[in-house]
């Protein structure tokens, strides 16, 4: 008799244990973000560490993160202990509000006695119920506005209250007033569907220590730069970070700046333990993704790469400066990337922040850049072309800055303001640097540096060979470039030519490339460069010679 009641006991207890799992009874997992590396492109990788309660080797997360496909997981951090299981369900919550009109101050107020305003009468009683008015039966409902619809669905009509012993029925759009007990009900129940993880362990006791990791959109940052210009031959270098966080809140969590270009080839595919998609779903956007994802991947690295648009005088007096001084952040490369790091970040959900990264001197040179296109118009086969030059946009001479970075960390591609003193000079693009190279940082159009240039055609031989079944003209191009310096110093100018065609002569110590861009076709991809010094009011004239084979 005992065993008989004991295994009847026993079944009980497994019933209610199997119930209190459906309920998502077990007990919460206590798991705080301790970590966050944020990426350029908005996506951020969480860690969640904590202890766990366990009833029966299992427990549960009530925050289930919006991860990518692929990128949650949940580990055991204790001896001998390992994941069994880990499901997402949704269970039903009830939670409250406050009442927003006086429709639901009666509701929530049932069975209360009340004093209400009716028709300029007062009346004191208990409130029964409220009731929907449906109309006169046997009468069709005219047809009514969307407007018109949604103010009857916001008002119900009859309020039903009890005074001395009768039961009066009220339009509640003629109670003028309402004068409540002591105590009343202010808020009205709202039933609503979480979600969560259930999870099951192997070889762990009542607790367990669990590490949590996945990849998320939403939470991201953007990198700036402050260029405050010294003298002539150093500027002050302040990197800014800009936080973004869309997603959960973090409190004394250690963020991670990465700079780099990260590969996710998943991350605009949620996963299926988010529980935000059914099955049907998941799979039509999964093929969609299979289509699509090389090309979103690349788009996504592009972004990464440079997160804002480029955008485009002489140095002013240097009374004062907004460059300040920062403690610099801890800084360490992982593989092909590298991580700033900055403690102790709280940040709740929706808030942006900003963080001084790092601040150093370098040192820079004044430089001028005149980048011209090619103007021939025959492509590589030797077919002539219908579109325009590359117009007047070739013949601006830029000022630009020269900088090597001798700081401590690489140069994340980011918008660069510059600024002399407390005045602005002009703000860029600062392209990805890594620490000991040199890149340009572009300032304004030298207004005061001309240029002329000029094409003529010197030489054609008809017919001068035969590739596929076509004759080709050989034409020989003189090019000439006339710069005049205006300003009252000496300047150091960079000259870039890029032509299709073979490159025969050139003067003043020019550097001939020939590209592989093109290697099978008839004509090919040069550049040649030239770095030249003007003294001031000095005017220079430099010239190019070019084969380029064109179809007759």
């Amino acid at each position: 008799m005992f065993h008989k009641a004991a295994r009847i006991f026993a079944m009980v207890l497994l019933l209610a244990c199997t119930a209190a799992v459906l309920a998502g009874e077990l007990p919460d997992a206590e798991l705080k973000t301790t970590a966050v590396a944020a990426f350029k492109n908005g996506l951020g990788f969480f860690i969640r560490q904590g202890n766990a309660r366990l009833a029966g080797g299992e427990g549960r997360i009530v925050q289930v993160p919006q991860a990518t496909l692929g990128s949650l997981w949940l580990a055991p951090n204790d001896p001998g202990a390992s994941l069994d299981e880990l499901v997402a369900f949704r269970y039903p919550v009830t939670k409250s509000r406050a009442v927003t009109s006086i429709e639901e101050i009666f509701r929530a107020n049932v069975g209360k006695t009340v004093t209400v305003t009716y028709n300029q009468h007062e009346y004191t009683g208990e409130i029964i119920a409220l009731e929907k008015d449906e109309g006169q039966p046997g009468i069709p409902t005219p047809l009514r506005s969307a407007e018109e619809i949604n103010a009857q669905v916001r008002v119900p009509s009859i309020l039903l209250l009890k005074v001395e012993g009768r039961t009066l029925a009220m339009r509640i759009g003629n109670v003028t007033l309402l004068t409540l007990p002591d105590g009343p009900v202010l808020r009205m129940p709202l039933a609503e569907e979480a979600r969560a993880l259930r999870f099951k362990l192997k070889g762990a006791g009542d607790t367990a220590r669990l590490t949590m990791g996945y990849l998320q959109k939403g939470f991201g940052w953007t990198p700036s730069y402050l260029v405050s210009l010294q003298d002539d031959k150093t500027a002050q270098l302040t990197m800014q970070a800009v936080v973004t966080n869309d997603v959960e809140d973090v409190s004394d969590t250690d963020l991670f700046f990465v700079v780099g270009f990260p590969n996710f080839a998943y991350s605009d595919v949620l996963s299926p333990m988010a529980l935000q998609r059914t099955l049907a779903e998941f799979m039509r956007d999964a093929e969609t993704d299979r289509t699509s994802r090389f090309a979103n991947n690349n788009r996504n690295n592009a972004l990464t790469a440079q997160m804002s648009a480029r955008m485009e005088g002489d140095m002013v007096s240097n009374e004062a400066s907004f460059s300040t001084t920062v403690t610099e952040l801890v800084g360490a490369p992982e593989e092909d990337l590298f991580l700033y790091n900055r403690s102790h970040v709280t940040m709740a959900k929706g808030e942006r922040a900003t963080y001084n990264v790092f601040s150093g001197g370098v040192g820079l040179e004044h430089i001028y850049e005149w980048a011209i296109g090619d103007s021939s118009r025959v492509d590589s086969y030797g077919n002539p072309q219908q579109s325009p030059s590359d117009g007047r946009s070739v013949d601006n001479v830029w000022h630009s800055l020269r900088m090597k970075n001798t700081t401590k960390f690489p140069w994340t591609s980011a918008p660069a303001l510059v600024i002399s003193g407390t005045q602005q000079v002009s703000q860029d693009t600062l392209p990805y640097t890594p620490k000991g190279a040199t890149s340009n940082l572009k300032l304004t159009i030298a207004t005061d540096v001309r240029t002329k240039r000029q094409e003529l055609e010197i030489e054609r031989v008809p017919r001068s060979s035969e590739r596929r079944g076509y004759n080709l003209d050989a034409v020989t191009v003189e090019g000439t470039l006339t710069v005049k310096n205006y300003k009252s110093k000496d300047i150091r100018l960079n000259i870039q030519k890029a032509l299709v065609g073979e490159v025969l002569s050139v003067t003043d110590a020019g550097k001939t490339e020939k590209l592989a861009e093109a290697v099978r076709w008839i004509n090919p991809t040069s550049r040649i460069t030239w770095e030249i010094s003007l003294k001031a009011g000095e005017e220079k004239t430099i010239t190019y010679r070019y084969k380029i084979l064109v179809r007759a």
